[in-house]
């Protein structure tokens, strides 16, 4: 199982209340599918993670890129100098569900260009 949080779920941002929530429960869900879908429920071989994107261009943040000044300033807060794009959450989500990721479970993988590793500049 693959859930998707955010870069919102560690960092506040802006009237972002609900969607942050939401995002931050995601975590929460993801542990706790974690523990119910373990061994000693009866499961074998079901890992449960989620994969935390930082800002990608879609149709839910397109108001975020038509502001250019905007969008720039967070780039500029990531360690790689770029916001994402759909295709960056391919490899993570690949290996999530690969067998190499047979032994992570209850975990959040961080896809945001280190903007949440990322202190002041």
């Amino acid at each position: 199982v693959i859930t998707i949080a955010s870069l919102q779920s560690f960092r506040a941002f802006p009237d972002s209340l609900p969607y942050a929530t939401a995002k931050t429960g995601v975590l929460g869900l993801s542990r706790a599918l974690s523990e119910a879908y373990a061994p000693p429920h009866g499961y074998h071989n079901v890992t449960c993670n989620a994969i935390a994107p930082g800002y990608v261009k879609t149709k839910l943040t397109a108001s975020v890129f038509a502001d250019i000044e905007r969008s720039r300033r967070l780039a500029d807060a990531t360690l790689l100098g770029r916001n994402s794009v759909p295709s960056d959450l391919v490899g993570a989500t690949v290996f999530l569900a690969s067998p190499s990721a047979s032994y992570i479970t209850g975990q959040t993988l961080s896809v945001d260009g280190g903007f949440t590793a990322l202190g002041m500049r």
